[in-house]
């Protein structure tokens, strides 16, 4: 027996689950290459190894020709050595000594087997996952090449960390550990960007963004199980860790825009009227959505009801701009949200990223104007105003009854850009506090809100939270009522 592939079969099967049938046969497969490049023949080669004492045979097909000369043909008399009623044109096999095959094809040999092995690795690795994309692991660092990460995955198995799906500020060293969703299980092809003059080479090109890119195929010792930190499927993980109620499909987010490292928007809606889907994200004192973001490195994240009407939804995904009115095109699919004079550059927020994000939450085109844009009369401009003081006057009076506070109290709130309660929360006390305390922001001034009343507002803030939380919480089972005695029993004596 050959003790050496022996032990390295065990092995494989013992660490890896590669069953030694299918190994067998690779290693079959890849001795058959090497005897076809190593004997010079026609290709004709069978090679075939015992499964019990693991002994390599290999066989060459010949023809029987007299005349013919060269590898694959062999004459009538050495064909009749191997079988007696072999004839002219018969095709006879001939055992082959592997030894003969050379150093070269036991080289190849061992590539193919290698390769043999990353194929069967694979294969095993796609029917474990390949139902648990969207599922968080975690993954421990093996080793780095450039941007990629090579980690071992827990339950098993090596999986890729690609350069794109880590956010800019993670940085692994060999050895630790870190959470990521699995985003998909299998081999992929990866755009690469054409630069001048270059050539396809019989690549697939397209256009990713802007740019002209052509799909290579990934490297095949490439792990088939890949990770990300920067899809939207690990921030809805995430949430679905947090939220029973997103475990239990009580509320549900339904659409995600996401700028890794920088912003997240998530659209939520609920399946039962008496749950809150935004409290149901938040959590009690914003214990939840704390959660996420440390996660996330500090990511910030707007949390907006979804709505079927779509005018509604844009001025909601707009938070934490303060959206005075809309127009919408249907049939262009796109929406213009106006906003007040001077608001246009936090509407649109840092690099459009904003904007840019309601846009894709929303699902259609969208332009942030303000109204002092050239082409609008005054009526207009009246009209909207008018709109806009009516929208901000009803969402500062939700907010005093909500909170209990005065409604100038909430009006001086409102104007520091807190219309919710959930949106006050995802401050911490202190920094509302001193938020509210400014007098000037960007060159505007602001009406500065007492500590006091500033901490009054946050505390209810929190108090009203907890108790959206507490009632979107499954009631406790009571205990069932005691059966009422039948007529003309009496009751037993205390």
């Amino acid at each position: 027996m050959n003790n050496d592939l022996d032990t390295i079969l065990k092995t494989l099967e013992r660490e890896r689950g590669i069953s030694r049938d299918a190994m067998l046969a690779t290693i079959a497969s890849a001795l058959q290459t090497a005897a076809k490049k190593s004997l010079g023949t026609s290709g004709d080669v069978r090679v075939e190894i015992d499964p019990r004492t693991l002994s390599i045979k290999a066989w060459e097909r010949r023809i029987v020709d007299d005349g013919a000369i060269g590898s694959g043909y062999i004459t009538l008399a050495d064909a009749r050595r191997v079988n007696p009623e072999a004839q002219i044109g018969d095709t006879v096999e001939t055992e082959v000594n592997p030894r003969v095959f050379g150093r070269i094809a036991a080289q190849t040999a061992k590539q193919a087997i290698v390769q043999g092995m990353h194929e069967s690795e694979r294969d095993i690795m796609q029917r474990r996952y390949a139902g648990r994309v969207g599922e968080i692991v975690t993954a421990t660092v093996l080793r780095t090449n450039r941007k990629d990460v090579i980690c071992d995955i827990q339950g098993g198995g090596e999986a890729i960390l690609k350069g794109r799906d880590r956010m800019k500020s993670d940085r692994y060293n060999v050895g630790e550990s870190f959470r990521a969703v699995i985003r998909f299980v299998g081999m992929e092809q990866d755009p690469r960007r054409l630069d001048d003059g270059e050539s396809a080479d019989g690549a697939p090109v397209v256009m990713h963004g802007r740019q002209r890119v052509k799909l290579i195929d990934e490297p095949a010792n490439n792990p088939c199980v890949k990770l990300s930190r920067t899809d939207p499927l690990f921030v809805r993980a995430l949430f679905a860790e947090q939220s029973s109620e997103i475990k239990d499909g009580s509320v549900e987010i339904v659409e995600i825009a996401r700028q890794p490292g920088v912003r997240t928007k998530l659209a939520v809606r609920s399946r039962n009227k008496q749950i809150d889907p935004v409290g149901a994200c938040v959590g009690s004192r914003g214990s939840r959505i704390r959660q996420v973001i440390n996660e996330l490195g500090g990511e910030k994240i707007d949390i907006v009801p979804w709505n079927a009407d779509i005018a509604k939804f844009a001025v909601a995904a707009l938070q934490p701009a303060m959206v005075r009115s809309v127009d919408v095109d249907e049939a262009a699919r796109h929406i213009v949200a106006y906003v007040e004079s001077g608001a246009l550059t936090p509407a649109i927020g840092k690099g459009g990223i904003n904007s840019k994000l309601a846009a894709e939450l929303v699902g259609w085109s969208l332009t942030v104007k303000e109204l002092t844009d050239e082409g609008e009369t005054e009526e207009q401009l009246a009209a909207r105003a008018e709109a806009y003081n009516r929208s901000l006057a009803a969402q500062t009076a939700a907010l005093a009854e909500a909170l209990g506070v005065s409604p100038e109290v909430a009006r001086d709130v409102a104007a520091h850009g807190f219309l919710t309660p959930d949106g006050i929360i995802e401050t911490t006390l202190a920094e509302f506090v001193a938020e509210l305390g400014k007098s000037e922001e960007a060159g505007e001034a602001l009406p500065a809100v007492g500590a006091g009343d500033a901490r009054a507002v946050w505390l209810a803030a929190e108090r009203l939270m907890r108790e959206r939380t507490a009632a979107a919480a499954p009631a406790a089972e009571e205990p069932p009522a005691e059966a009422e005695p039948p007529a003309g029993e009496a009751e037993p004596n205390a």
